[in-house]
């Protein structure tokens, strides 16, 4: 019980993205109190309950759920149950912020619930087995898994329950399959809608919404890419013959998309890559 590791941290150490400060398990979680906030942390909670404040916010956290706090803003956390056990990282680098509030999409510090507590388990874990061992690049493998967590929190904590990126796209799968089966037939948006289940206009601010991209924008991504197989499989095929079999009925706007994605014309793609 009560577990806890801090890895040697070196000037060149905190030049990288992202790197661990410290990692413990089996904690049983005291109260904090902490009003000008820490460094970043990830709070697990394994068993029993608790309370953050933040930002004159408070959070319920219960057993499975996970704590996001941010660098420098203040807290308080404490069990509500007579005892709370939890398993935490903390952790810094360059490249944290943007990817918590650029990419991930949180700006404040919260608590949030988890579709898949163990994976986040077995980061934690998983640093604490590398401080544990004779690698001279400990810090570096850290720093991986540290990269790795975060984009578990993109995939699998949320606000509100069920509503993690992973559950929000296994609604899509059925339109994704769909799409890949038929992108070189014409794709109307009431079809798509009809596959999801969903009216048109909710497909398009659902789809935005999971994804953050629009729905044709994704299927004129997955053409050019099944394009690209066609340019470099087949040679000798025409430019006009590719862009009508992934499913562009004027060749034309199949050569202005694509040069849009990949910088260069289908044309200057398959010289390139087949030299």
């Amino acid at each position: 019980m009560n577990e806890r590791y801090f890895p040697v941290i070196t000037e060149s150490d905190k030049k990288l993205p992202y790197y661990l400060l410290s990692v413990g398990q089996n904690w049983n979680q005291e109260h904090v109190i902490c009003p000008n906030g820490y460094y970043y942390q990830w709070i697990q909670s394994v068993k029993g309950e608790g309370e953050l404040i933040t930002c004159g916010k408070t959070f319920r956290v219960k057993e499975g759920a996970g704590m996001l706090l941010m660098k420098g803003i203040g807290h308080e956390y404490y069990a509500i149950t007579p005892s709370w056990i939890v398993d935490w990282i903390v952790f810094d680098g360059s490249q944290v912020e943007v990817f918590i509030k650029n990419i991930i999409g949180i700006k404040t510090p919260g608590a949030f619930y988890v579709s898949n507590p163990e994976v986040f388990l077995s980061k934690m874990q998983s640093t604490i087995d590398i401080l544990q061992s004779n690698s001279t690049l400990k810090n570096i493998k850290c720093s991986g898994i540290i990269y790795s967590l975060l984009t578990d929190i993109m995939q699998y904590a949320s606000v509100n329950p069920n509503d993690s990126v992973s559950n929000q796209y296994s609604r899509l799968e059925p339109l994704f399959d769909y799409i890949e089966q038929n992108y070189s037939k014409p794709l109307t948006l009431k079809d798509l809608a009809d596959v999801a289940g969903v009216t048109p206009q909710h497909l398009c601010t659902l789809f935005k919404k999971i994804t953050n991209t629009r729905i044709f924008q994704y299927i004129n991504s997955v053409r050019i890419t099944k394009s690209k197989e066609l340019l470099l499989h087949n040679p000798s095929m025409q430019i006009k013959e590719v862009a009508l079999l992934t499913g562009f009925e004027d060749v034309n706007y199949f050569c202005a998309v694509f040069k849009k994605h990949e910088k260069m014309t289908p044309g200057q793609f398959r010289k390139i890559n087949n030299c």
